[in-house]
């Protein structure tokens, strides 16, 4: 081989054109043959492969090839039809503005482009780097300047920011995340001169570290401003100026014109902005390496082919579009550029197979032309490279072992073969099984890492064979790619579920703790003792006004709750919020007490404690391919924790599909196993218990563990013979529908019963599980999101877990909301099937939903389509469920009873007719059915056109517009839909007076009410008056936005102890500068008050001459402490009605009153 090798490297330094390399069949194989050539030549290597998807394939073979001494460089095309009047994915948009921007910066091994990538336009080099910029200390740069760049590079402002791609302003702090960072960093100014640059925690909004430099990269290729887009607004109403054009133009221009962007913007922009660059202006003197040239020519051919159909279909109907010589580069000019370069050509099949191709070729009729890219019949150099795929085991260890013998004995030097893995804990349990049948095999042979599968290479002696060739296909296995992509910087936790004032707009309806549910109008500054203060000014029946002092907003919540309706206004002064609250307080007691008494039953049963982890539990869990997240790896703690006590296990498991909820089960299933006992677990369909016994049988595999069925899928016989088995104890883990409740099957070793989404049992099989919790360890998984704060407060009740943070690799869908058109739905679904996908298409209406599937077929002609509706039995929509998992359909057409549990990873694209239909919450959740796997998804909501609109559906769309922009109407979404959940938790009762009460006041009453009936020692609700005519004002120049004025107050009058406060204190000193003198009264407020409240004080008032402090009858005050302090301060008094009296000279009265409280607390 290595002749071979320095052939090719001979022929590179040569300048010849076209090198072709034959025989290499396996992508891992061609991947290693690659790394040597660039190792030996030094020169970078553009891979051009046929799609994205073998993109990432190749990306995740070169990166454990060459990824430790080179950047690899991967450059995504957009998948989308340019004509459908839908944007790109927003990350495929990032990924490509990444590449280009690194290109320019950085000396790259490989870059690796699908085809489609070569030939689309894009910016010029000095274009990608003009939108990026590296930010040093001591410089100079205005920072309106560097918010414009922002913009126009794609940024989202965001305030706090939570995820790459967005920034904040603060006066003059920037806090910026870029999408090739690890942290954010804040930029702080003097003037126009960078004056520090730090990195900071998203979490907690600290600095980190301070650094010297920071670069920031562009979120897309094209710079736009609003004013780019009013210009596109003006010539396009110019170059669109026909008849036929006029509606399709003005649903854009109403945009464009306020500056706003669009759907689909970035294929129409080139008219104002033209594309002068491609691909070859930004890879000089690279080495093409073109992988199946006849494969790449077959997909240019279709592409050119489609973008024409597609622009004539557009210019017949009256909608707008660009030709494609606008967007692509032509055949002539592709072929020309291409002609310039040097070409390796990957042909597994060699040059011989295609000339006769291009032979035959020649004489076709002239639609189906060849591009003759890569014309085989033109001189090349030829050299052949023979690989070989290797035999699949599926688990047979003895026939494994015996070929390694076998190669051994073949060929002595046995380092030729060498064993990849993609965990260090399957290296572990890969080096024992070896080490158990004396394998002749040296230790490093197993290495860690991921490639596309193994291959043997007789040329170089040498052969490869991966985890899945030993074991079969190992669960997640398409994900490979992803875990190989750089990290792209944490998301923080801070993301969707912060219920604070952050969103909260005028109108929006508050509660205030003792007056009721009000609405929001506004801040307002009211002058009073001779400083200005801010209030919140809400709105109550009757139009009556209060006025909440700001540092009092911990008494003021947003309202919530899980119906849409609008809550009514009380009235001030009424007793009817007083008669509510009480009517709520009685309903809680009594679901708290049924709680605590089974919660008492269960501690008095002793069950058995399983021992700490047995060694193969390590092994078994290093074998897990992804890092866990923190949520996750806690829920195991927790778990593990409960499984060695000698109390019977109930834990709950809390977290979205695809959050990893199946692992932690995993976990805990394999532990009761090691220590001999049985696990039953129960799934609520029939579709659910397969996908669990295929997960847990291929991640069981490698350990001599027996996992069976019992569900209907199994005919009578089998379902009988697997319930004997598990009776003599022959089966470690049975899995199935509530067919394992049945009588007839025994588990005489049952050592733990997993529940998935116990609350869609039926009242007799949830007997038998309670029954059953008396006794062995349960552990219940649910999809159904419930809010932090409810759990919290049942934390008492029962043992839960919640995992809320989503796994690393999985990427945001693409929401478009576009226009109904046969165009849209078209190429919506013709994306989703080219890359062998599945898609969602959801129809509300049952009587209607037959007409629009026979609408689809007509649209789609070739897929395969499913309908599915809730009128339909039980075991219809499973049957078609299953075969839908199956791939025996492409399409789903469907109500919104889709499954929420069932995970389809080949399902990324859902298509919503009528969203102007649903609720925020509804469509968080619809949405989230897709963008499970590593694949990029698309939700499309479909809506009539904005001239039919109702006023009413205008005014939600813009939210849903909001919405698809991930921005702040996710947040809403997220938090709406976590009320739903609720109720399912509480049961319908319950879910009336959390309508009644709202949210957050409702959780805090249910956590006050449970630690009332436990016994807890329980401080009486006090509520302080403090007026000292002190300026707690946050001022307008120190935060400008009332937003974020709001949710200061509301996090500092919210505190909870002195931590909390220092920590708020930290952070705002952080992020927003210097605190002036008011903010720093505002918490030492907070202090005073909470210490007031503590010590239940009934008022602390400013006198003329210093402070008054009123004490209540049950004032925990020392009274020697009371009198000492009297005797030793000049000039204060107490009086028999219980008021303490201190005089403030120059001193800070509100320092003055703390140190009173201080010194006579008891």
């Amino acid at each position: 081989m290595a002749d071979q090798l320095d052939e090719i490297k001979r022929q590179i330094e040569r300048g010849t054109r076209v090198i072709s390399l034959s025989g290499l069949i396996s992508p891992a194989a061609k991947a290693s043959v690659l790394a040597r050539l660039r190792t030996a030549t030094g020169r970078t290597f553009a891979v051009v492969t046929a799609s994205n998807s073998e993109m990432e394939s190749w990306l995740g073979d070169l990166s454990y090839y060459a990824g430790g001494d080179d950047e690899i460089i991967s450059l995504p095309s957009f998948e989308i039809d340019p004509y459908s009047g839908a944007s790109p994915h927003a990350e495929t948009q990032e990924r490509r503005a990444l590449a280009l921007w690194q290109m320019r910066r950085r000396k790259t091994g490989f870059v690796i482009l699908p085809a489609r990538s070569l030939t689309q336009r894009t910016v010029s080099p000095a274009a990608i780097s003009a939108m990026g910029c590296v930010l040093r200390r001591d410089t100079d740069l205005p920072p309106e300047q560097l918010v414009e760049t922002l913009f126009a590079g794609g940024y989202v402002r965001e305030e706090p920011l939570f995820g790459p791609g967005q920034f904040s302003v603060r006066g003059g702090i920037i806090d910026i995340w870029s999408p090739d960072a690890v942290s954010p960093a804040r930029i702080e100014f003097f003037g126009d001169t960078i004056d520090s640059i730090r990195t900071f925690d998203p979490d907690t909004q600290l600095s980190i570290a301070q650094i010297n430099e920071f670069a920031v990269a562009p979120m897309r290729e094209m710079a736009v401003t609003a004013r780019d887009l009013k210009d596109w607004a003006f010539f396009a109403r110019e170059r669109f100026a026909e008849d036929k054009y006029f509606r399709n133009l003005k649903d854009r221009t109403d945009f464009a014109d306020e500056g706003e962007s669009f759907s689909g913007w970035e294929f129409l922009m080139p008219l104002v902005k033209p594309l002068d660059g491609t691909v070859f202006d930004h890879l000089p003197e690279s080495v093409f390496v073109i992988d199946e040239p006849s494969m790449i020519e077959r997909t240019l051919g279709e592409l050119f082919e489609h973008l024409d159909a597609g622009f004539a279909s557009i210019s017949d109907n009256g909608d707008i579009g660009l030709p494609p010589q606008d967007l692509f580069l032509t055949a002539d000019e592709l072929r020309s550029r291409i002609g310039r370069e040097t070409l390796i050509e990957l042909r597994s099949l060699g040059r011989a197979a295609a000339v006769t191709d291009d032979e035959f070729a020649v004489g076709q009729a002239d639609d189906a032309r060849p591009l003759f890219l890569f014309p085989s019949v033109e001189k090349a150099s030829e050299i052949e490279l023979i690989s070989r795929s290797t035999r699949r085991f599926y688990g047979d260890i003895p026939a494994f072992v015996g070929q390694l013998t076998l190669a051994a004995g073949r060929d002595r030097r046995a380092g030729g073969t060498e064993i990849v893995v993609q965990t260090a804990g399957m290296a572990e349990r890969v080096r024992e099984i070896l080490n158990e049948y004396n394998a002749p095999l040296p230790p490093d042979a197993i290495r860690v890492g991921r490639i596309s599968g193994g291959y043997e290479m007789p040329a170089f002696g040498t052969v490869t064979f991966t985890e899945s060739d030993i074991f079969g296909e190992i669960a997640g296995e398409e994900s490979a790619a992803a875990i190989n992509k750089p990290p792209t910087g944490r998301r923080s936790k801070l993301g969707a579920f912060i219920s604070d004032f952050r969103d909260l707009k005028a109108g929006d309806y508050v509660v205030h703790i003792d007056h009721g549910i009000g609405r929001f109008d506004s801040l307002q500054t009211i002058s009073s003792q001779g400083s200005d203060r801010e209030f919140m000014l809400l709105i109550y029946a009757d139009n009556t006004k209060l006025f909440v002092p700001v540092e009092r907003m911990d008494l003021v919540s947003r309202y919530s709750s899980g119906e849409a309706t609008s809550p009514t206004l009380d009235r001030l002064g009424g007793i009817g919020w007083q008669k509510t609250k009480a009517k709520a307080k009685r309903a809680m007691r009594d679901m708290a007490d049924e709680l605590l008494k089974l919660y008492a039953e269960r501690k008095l049963v002793r069950g058995h404690a399983f021992p700490p982890d047995a060694p193969w539990q390590h092994e078994f869990e290093d074998a897990f391919p992804y890092d866990l997240t923190v949520d996750q790896a806690s829920a195991i703690a927790d778990v593990k924790n409960d499984m060695e006590s000698a109390m019977p296990m109930d834990r709950l498991i809390i977290g979205d599909v695809g959050y990893g909820k199946t692992e932690v089960a995993m976990r805990a299933a394999f532990k009761a196993v090691m220590d001999g006992r049985q696990v039953a677990v129960l799934t609520p369909t029939t579709v659910l218990a397969y996908q669990h016994f295929e997960t847990f049988k291929k991640r069981f595999a490698a350990f001599p563990i027996k996992v069976e069925l019992l569900s209907r899928f199994r005919s009578g016989k089998d379902q009988k013979a697997v319930a004997e088995l598990a009776g003599k104890g022959e089966v470690d883990v049975v899995i199935g529908t509530h067919r394992i409740l049945s009588n007839d099957v025994k588990l005489p070793k049952l050592g733990l019963v997993i529940v998935d989404e116990e609350q869609r049992f039926g009242v007799g099989h949830k007997e038998k599980l309670k029954q059953l919790k008396k006794k062995v360890d349960v552990l219940t998984l649910s999809a159904t999101p419930i809010p932090r704060t409810l759990n919290m407060s049942l934390l008492g009740m029962r043992d839960m877990s919640v995992i809320e943070t989503p796994p690393r690799d999985r990427l945001a869908i693409n929401t478009q909301v576009v226009q109904f058109s046969e165009g849209v739905i078209r190429s919506a679904i013709e994306l989703e099937l080219a890359r062998n996908g599945q898609v969602f298409f959801i129809h509300n209406r049952v009587e209607s939903i037959e007409s629009v599937a026979a609408l689809i077929q007509k649209i789609v002609p070739t897929a395969r389509i499913a309908i599915g509706h809730g009128q339909m039995n039980e075991t219809e929509m499973e049957d078609v469920m299953l075969d839908f998992i199956d791939f025996k359909y492409d399409i789903l057409v469907a109500t919104t009873i889709i499954e929420n549990g069932i995970d389809i990873p080949r399902a990324n694209t859902i298509i919503i007719n009528r969203a102007d239909n649903y609720g925020l919450s509804q469509l968080y959740q619809l949405r989230g059915r897709v963008g499970r796997s590593n694949r990029r998804a698309y939700a499309y909501l479909l809506i009539p056109s904005e001239l039919e609109l109702t006023p009413i559906a205008r005014r939600r769309l813009a939210a849903i517009r909001e919405f698809s922009d991930l921005g702040a109407g996710f947040r809403l979404a997220a938090l709406d839909l976590e009320l739903r959940g609720a109720g399912n938790i509480l049961g319908g009762q319950q879910s009336g007076h959390l309508d009644a009460l709202g949210f957050d006041l409702y959780t805090k009453m249910l956590e006050r009410t449970i630690a009332e009936i436990r016994g807890d020692e329980i401080a009486d609700e006090t509520s302080v008056a403090i007026n000292l005519g002190v300026d707690v004002a946050i001022p307008k120049d120190y935060i400008s936005e009332t937003s974020q004025r709001l949710r200061t107050y509301k996090r500092i009058s919210s505190a909870e102890s002195e931590d909390e406060i220092t920590r708020i204190h930290a952070e705002i000193a952080d992020r927003y500068g210097r605190i002036p003198r008011s903010v720093e009264n505002l918490f030492a407020y907070a202090r005073l008050r909470k210490s007031a409240e503590r010590m239940a004080i009934v008022s602390v008032d400013r006198t003329a001459d210093g402070v008054a402090i009123k004490l209540g009858d049950s004032a925990k005050v020392d009274p020697e402490r009371l009198l000492a302090f009297v005797n030793e301060t000049e000039g204060s008094s107490f009086s028999p009605s219980g008021i303490l009296r201190v005089v403030v000279n120059n001193a800070d009265p509100i320092d003055t009153a703390h140190q009173a409280l201080d010194r006579i607390r008891g």
